[in-house]
C-alpha cells in the first residue's frame, strides 16, 4: 500500500474531502518527521516505535577492486512494532 491508496481508503471510510484528508495526512507526518528529528525517537501504543540510530563508521572491502572503502558515520530511521501489532498479525 502506497500513499495514495491509504489516503483514499481514508475519504472513502470518511466524510472528509480529498483535499482535507490530504491536509490532514500531510499534517500529521510532518509533525511526526518534526518529532523523530529533534527527540530521536517516536513511540505509538497501537503501531510501534521509531527510533534514530547512529551507525559509527565502517570499513568495508571491495572485492573486485581489492580496496578498503571508508562508508562514513550516519543516522538511520529504525522501526520496531509493538507486542499489539505483532499479536494481530499472528491472528
Amino acid at each position: 500500500m502506497n500513499k495514495k491508496s491509504l489516503l483514499n481508503k481514508i475519504r472513502v471510510k470518511s466524510s472528509f474531502n480529498r483535499e482535507l484528508t490530504d491536509s490532514i495526512f500531510n499534517f500529521v507526518f510532518e509533525e511526526i518527521k518534526k518529532i523523530v528529528i529533534a527527540e530521536k525517537k517516536f513511540y505509538i501504543s497501537e503501531l510501534g516505535e521509531f527510533d534514530v540510530v547512529h551507525r559509527k563508521m565502517q570499513t568495508v572491502t571491495d572485492v573486485n577492486k581489492q580496496a578498503e572503502i571508508l562508508l562514513p558515520p550516519k543516522d538511520k530511521l529504525i522501526f520496531r512494532p509493538s507486542r499489539e501489532l505483532i499479536n494481530r498479525l499472528k491472528d
